[in-house]
């Protein structure tokens, strides 16, 4: 006979009001994150060049899969501040803590390999991060991170 008393249950099993807090039992994302890449091409120009209205829909639409496949604000936090935390600074003299980055990213995605959102951020960021070679490339990088997180935020994504 199995306890019905949720206190007895595993840690971290129930969340308030007796929910599950599991990914089983939250609606995912049918598309795969190959599909999505294949279906919004990632463009260089972007960083290369700077923003423009195509950038802005690939944004969002980069956050909207992120939000609704499980990517939590936390899981990004460490990289968002360090990215914030190197452009207050000159780029040039900051260089190694950006090229850093890309393990710190490949770190949080093996603690969570099966995460959709967190693949998908992945793949942009290392994309992007490619094309950063100066200041205004990296000004141009982070106005694309900065977008997908808004648009990340604007569709729900969690804390």
């Amino acid at each position: 006979m199995q306890d019905s008393n949720p206190r007895k249950q595993s840690y971290g099993q129930r969340g308030f009001g007796g929910q599950r807090r599991d990914n089983r039992n939250r609606e995912q994302s049918q598309v795969s994150v190959a599909e999505w890449k294949s279906e919004n091409p990632f463009h260089e120009e972007w960083i290369k060049n700077g923003t423009d209205s195509e950038m802005i829909t690939y944004a969002e639409k980069a956050g909207e899969f992120m939000a609704k496949n499980d990517l939590t604000n936390s899981k990004i936090r460490s990289i968002y501040g360090e990215v914030k935390r190197i452009q207050m600074g000159k780029f040039e003299e900051k260089n190694a803590s950006f090229l850093l980055l890309r393990p710190k990213v490949a770190y949080a995605l093996g603690r969570d390999k099966y995460n959709k959102g967190l693949q998908l951020f992945k793949f942009i960021f290392d994309e992007a991060s490619k094309s950063v070679s100066d200041q205004k490339t990296f000004n141009n990088f982070c106005n694309l991170f900065e977008a997908i997180l808004a648009y990340h935020k604007s569709y729900g994504g969690k804390d």
